[in-house]
Order: C-alpha cells, then sequence, then structure tokens
C-alpha cells in the first residue's frame, strides 16, 4: 500500500472503507425497522391483556324482559362495603321466581351469594383478552403468564441466539430469527385458546431477541469506536417510536385479534434484511472466512464511495489482522478446550474482584431497570387519566431521553449520569407512592403521569 499506512488492525480497515459512510448508516437504518416492532410487541399486553370492568352473570336465570341492562345487574350482583359491585360473586337466583315489577323482585330477593361461572364485561376497550377467555377472579393468575411467558421467551432467547451468532454469524441468525417472528407474530392472532397464545407468544419474544440482539452486535461491529456509544443508544430509540404508535393503533382497532394482527403485519417488512443486512466482517476474519470478509469490505467500499487495494493484498491483510489481533482459533481442541471457550466470557466477568463488584453491580442494576420500567408500562391503567394518552406520552418521553442520553454522557460521564437517571427516577417513585397514598382516588392525575414519565425517561441512562 504505497504512501499509506499499512493497517494492522480491523479498525484500520474500518478507515479504508469509511466509518460513517451509507452502508454503515443503511444497515443501521434498516435495523430500526425491528426496533419499532419491538416497542409494539413488548408493551402489547397493555392493550391485550386490558382487564375491562366486568360482573358475574348466568344465562339460565329468564329476567323479566322490560328489565333493563342495569336493573338486571342491580338484582343479580351483591354491592361491597365500599358501594361497589362485587366482580366475582352473585346472588344465588336458583329455583327463584322473579317477579316482573324490579322494586317488588328486590324486595323478595333471598339467598346467600356464591362465586361466578359466567361474567359479563364492559366493550369499552373492545374484546380483549381477558373477556374472551375469562381471565378474571380465580383465573387472574393466568393473565400473569401471559407477560410471564413472553419474558421468558425474551430471556431465552438472548441465550440461544447469542450462542447462534457466534457459531453461524450474525446475519443467519437475524434472518432465521426474523421468519420465526413473521410466523409465530400472525400465528398468535389467530390463537383459538389461551395455551395457543401465550405459545406463539413466547416464540414471538424469542425471535425478536434474535433480530435485536444479533443487529445490535453487528451495527457496533461495523461502525468506529468512537460511534459505538452513540449508535448503540440510538438503537433504542425506534423502540420509543414503536411504543409511541402502539397506543394510537389500539386507539382505533380495539379487538385483540385485529389489534395483534395490525403489529404483526409489520414484520413483513423484515423480509428486506436478506437484500440489505450483511454478515459482520469482523466475524467472517475471526473465521478464517477471509473471501466471504472480503466481498463483504468491497461492497461497503462501493456504497461509501471508497476504494480498497487489490484482492490479493487485501486477503494478505485480513489474515495478518487476524493473527494481530489474535482472533483465529485453533483448528482442533479438546473437550475441555470447548467447554471452557464456551464459558471463558462469562467467567471474566467473575475472574477478578474488581470485575466481580462491577458484575454483580449491573445485575442488581438490570434487575431493578426491568422491574420498575415494565412494571409502569404495565399497570398504565392503574395511574389514571386516558389510557391511550398516557402510553403515547410514556413512549415520547423514552424517545427524548434517548437522544438526551448522548450528549448528557459526553459531558457528564457514565458514572454520574448513571447513578443521577437512578436517583431522579427512584424519587419520582417515593413521590407518587406518596401522593397515591396521601391522596383520594382520582385526584393529581396529571401530576402521577408527569411523575411516571419522569420514572420511565431516567431509566435510557
Amino acid at each position: 500500500m504505497t504512501g499509506t499506512t499499512t493497517p494492522t488492525k480491523f479498525e484500520d480497515l474500518l478507515e479504508l472503507i469509511g466509518t460513517k459512510g451509507r452502508w454503515q448508516y443503511r444497515t443501521f437504518f434498516f435495523l430500526w425497522i425491528e426496533g419499532i416492532i419491538i416497542g409494539f410487541h413488548h408493551l402489547s399486553s397493555v392493550f391485550l391483556g386490558y382487564t375491562p370492568g366486568f360482573w358475574c352473570s348466568d344465562p339460565d336465570i329468564s329476567y323479566p324482559g322490560s328489565w333493563t341492562p342495569d336493573q338486571i345487574k342491580n338484582y343479580t350482583v351483591p354491592v361491597d362495603s365500599g358501594g361497589k359491585f362485587e366482580t366475582c360473586f352473585m346472588y344465588n337466583l336458583t329455583g327463584v321466581n322473579i317477579n316482573s315489577d324490579f322494586s317488588t323482585a328486590m324486595i323478595e330477593r333471598v339467598g346467600g351469594v356464591k362465586g361466578c361461572s359466567n361474567y359479563e364485561y364492559n366493550k369499552d376497550m373492545g374484546i380483549t383478552i381477558v373477556s374472551e377467555w375469562d381471565l378474571v377472579c380465580d383465573r387472574t393468575a393466568l393473565l400473569s403468564t401471559v407477560q410471564g411467558s413472553y419474558m421468558g421467551g425474551v430471556f431465552v432467547g438472548c441465550i440461544f441466539w447469542g450462542w447462534c451468532s457466534d457459531k453461524f454469524g450474525r446475519r443467519p441468525s437475524i434472518l432465521v430469527s426474523c421468519l420465526f417472528q413473521i410466523f409465530s407474530s400472525v400465528a398468535a392472532a389467530f390463537s383459538v385458546n389461551y395455551i395457543m397464545f401465550i405459545f406463539f407468544r413466547f416464540f414471538v419474544a424469542f425471535s425478536v431477541s434474535g433480530v435485536f440482539e444479533c443487529g445490535f452486535v453487528l451495527v457496533t461491529e461495523i461502525v468506529s469506536a468512537e460511534l459505538r456509544t452513540p449508535f448503540g443508544i440510538m438503537t433504542q430509540f425506534p423502540f420509543g417510536i414503536g411504543a409511541s404508535l402502539l397506543p394510537l393503533v389500539a386507539y382505533f382497532i380495539k379487538d385483540w385479534q385485529p389489534l395483534q394482527l395490525a403489529i404483526s403485519i409489520p414484520s413483513i417488512l423484515l423480509v428486506t434484511y436478506y437484500w440489505f443486512i450483511p454478515e459482520s466482517p469482523r466475524w467472517l476474519v475471526s473465521e478464517n472466512r477471509y473471501p466471504e470478509a472480503l466481498q463483504v469490505l468491497k461492497e461497503a467500499a462501493k456504497i461509501n464511495g471508497n476504494s480498497l487495494p487489490s484482492d490479493e493484498e487485501m486477503l494478505d491483510l485480513l489474515e495478518n489482522i487476524a493473527k494481530e489481533e489474535q482472533i483465529i482459533e485453533p483448528a482442533t481442541k479438546t473437550s475441555k478446550e470447548k467447554v471452557e471457550h464456551v464459558f471463558k466470557e462469562m467467567i471474566a466477568l467473575f475472574k477478578t474482584p474488581e470485575m466481580r463488584k462491577r458484575t454483580l453491580n449491573i445485575y442488581f442494576s438490570w434487575m431493578v431497570v426491568a422491574g420498575v420500567y415494565y412494571g409502569l408500562s404495565f399497570n398504565t391503567k392503574n395511574i389514571g387519566g386516558d389510557i391511550y394518552i398516557s402510553n403515547f406520552i410514556a413512549g415520547m418521553a423514552e424517545v427524548v431521553a434517548c437522544v438526551l442520553i448522548i450528549p448528557a454522557l459526553n459531558r457528564f460521564g457514565r458514572v454520574k449520569c448513571y447513578s443521577g437517571t437512578f436517583l431522579i427516577g427512584g424519587l419520582a417513585c417515593i413521590a407518587v407512592a406518596v401522593i397515591l397514598w396521601t391522596t383520594d382516588e382520582g385526584s393529581l392525575v396529571w401530576l402521577i403521569i408527569t411523575l411516571s414519565i419522569k420514572m420511565k425517561g431516567p431509566w435510557y441512562g
């Protein structure tokens, strides 16, 4: 390479093809498609699993034809000590002859109460999975497993696709997980029972982990070191957009089946990844697949408007860089070496006292972040106010937080941002709890929503 410095590490090769070119940005923005879709699926249970107002009903009881629905409800359902209708109990009206005059019937009503076997639901939020499969009263626990199975899919997917991306490559892992996602998300919309629904929801989560996690790794491997932080953070940006669009879609499509289908159809756009998402040249070099890495780099340089040395020279450079960075693995390994290789990165996290402290700190922090973030997201209806507006504002708050954290990191550093945002979020949590405990229900809703948004935004730090 006459007149230029010979590349000695992979970052030098990125300089040759261009570290801030169209190739990097094209790959980055195409991965935003998945980011928006994840925003749909991760938070969709807020609307799919919404619990509407409900009360007991008994289809075997014949009520006078002149009675209104409210009269039937008043006659059938007892009230609690607070004057509200019971949701899981009704009067035992077996064998009762109901007088056609409502006032007389109320006076004559006798008998105790019994548990419900049938329910009626408010339809203001459409038909949700709760009203579809009666996930109320003694079946309420089943509703928790809907999101639990989804998060289980995320957990399994992170482990499985992380292994796949190292074993088979970033691109194949992304493409296969895209196929999983398209099929499972659409199939979930046609579930005929609860078991089928949580089964496909598990695989939706399993697949989105593959697309997002492998895409995140790919992006950080094709940009320069100075862009890894902003690019890594901005991969979260489309999630906030998806979280903001979800309540808009749910407002116009209320029933759970068409809503699930509506948020699944955009997954078809993931087919474009076959043409626009490349393999990581860094991974190809680590696997000694130099000709393939060269083809990716040549395509990248072409798109970025740069030129590369001859193929023979580039192949020599790739091999030398692999040796220099010691990323060539031995051709054969013993069984012990294979096991050690699988767990070596995990063991490294706990190898020294300082690494153990940092690892356990991060693990605990992520546990807290996940608990608070999803606890707030899935309980928006309990905060008060309009559920659609609250979720839209919360999603936009994430978009803003994702943008603001980049200059904040540059100005204050990771430690101050990390601890500062935790402190702000924690204080907002305490403030909301105090307000809810000390004020009447339904009061200061605007303040509670504002603080709740402040609770979610800081977790991007």
